[in-house]
């Protein structure tokens, strides 16, 4: 089989490997789209402490089960599926709960795990019985199936904000992740959408997406805006959707009394640290908090989601690309000029 493997920083090699052997109660998963993360990318660019070369990344994956151990149930060859990535233990804390992405002995696929960028993976037994795969809907592809892990990411985000009809929602950041944060926004029933992003190539792309308002903080005043299009109360949910210190310590400026705040964008490891007022949080009585990653439940809802009309995943598919143009592909993604590039292996 051909794979993708990653030796070090803009180190990505194709090659031929033998197609891997998995146990009796693993699935040998045939690839048919994985898409780029902007972790990917990351990786790509400068490693990661979790994935020790040489190692197959890729973990926004769909694809069809190609073989299955004697121990597997629940699941036949031929099964079209989307891959929930996070490998968890099931029994911690946090698993006992149903918050699994947070998981005390968190693993993942294309990290710890050989993942997507690959013709064949093997899924391991954790991932199989942990509810992780989940069957795609007939009238998607592949590739829509391939992004439901991003989109149940911003889900997981959106669900921990309570947004909900009479919300006014500001997103900032309008990549790929920002956009969908944009249409779930929309399905959730948010009265008003805005969007705040300070590349006027994003805020283009972003606009397929059908926010109420595209602003620019770099050509206006976005506080004093804000005001006007919020009925003078400010945002009810704030979702930073970028790695940006001053956009989260600004968020508390302008969000409305009782207003959620979500850093959904998380910061380099080395410039991590932010200053928000206390006083602020303490008075308007504001909601701060974060989101990291997803459920095998979220991406479910995130299919279903695609498949009901709710939400189009078509739109967020910018590029699908084969497998040996994946390191050129990297290069594109870190230029933000894309939404979501698919590789089909």
């Amino acid at each position: 089989m051909k794979a993708a493997v990653f030796y070090g920083i803009k180190d990505m090699r194709i090659e031929e490997q033998p197609i891997p052997r998995f146990a009796d109660d693993e699935i040998l998963l045939k690839v048919e789209a994985c898409a780029i993360c902007g972790t990917d990318v990351r990786i790509f660019h400068h490693g990661h402490h979790n994935v020790h070369p040489p190692q197959i990344i890729g973990h926004e994956i769909a694809g069809v089960v190609a073989d299955k151990g004697s121990r597997v149930t629940g699941y036949q060859v031929g099964d079209r599926v989307a891959v929930a990535p996070i490998v968890h233990c099931g029994v911690c804390f946090f698993c006992r709960r149903g918050q699994t992405n947070l998981c005390q002995n968190f693993k993942a696929l294309g990290y710890h795990y050989p993942g997507g960028f690959a013709e064949y993976m093997v899924i391991p037994r954790r991932v199989v019985e942990g509810g992780n795969l989940n069957r795609i809907p007939d009238n998607l592809s592949f590739e829509e199936a391939a992004i439901a892990e991003p989109l149940a990411c911003a889900l997981n985000g959106q669900l921990l904000s309570q947004v909900g009809v009479g919300d006014y929602v500001l997103i900032v950041g309008a990549g790929p992740v920002g956009c969908m944060h944009i249409a779930l926004a929309r399905s959730l029933g948010a009265s008003r959408v805005i969007v705040s992003e300070i590349k006027e190539d994003r805020l283009e792309l972003a606009r397929h997406f059908g926010a109420d308002y595209y602003l620019n903080p770099q050509k206006e005043d976005l506080g004093k805006v804000l005001q006007e299009i919020t009925e003078g109360i400010g945002p009810t949910v704030i979702i930073i959707a970028a790695p940006a210190k001053k956009a989260q310590e600004e968020a508390l400026l302008y969000a409305a009394p009782r207003a959620r705040i979500n850093l959904f964008g998380g910061l380099p490891g080395d410039d991590r640290l932010v200053q928000l007022d206390a006083n602020l949080i303490h008075y308007r009585e504001i909601f701060v908090h974060g989101t990291s990653g997803s459920t095998p439940l979220h991406n479910a809802l995130a299919l279903s989601l695609m498949a009901s009309g709710r939400v189009d995943g078509k739109r967020f598919i910018s590029k699908v690309v084969s497998l040996e143009e994946l390191p050129e592909a990297l290069e594109e993604a870190s230029t933000g000029k894309f939404l979501k590039i698919v590789v089909k292996p």
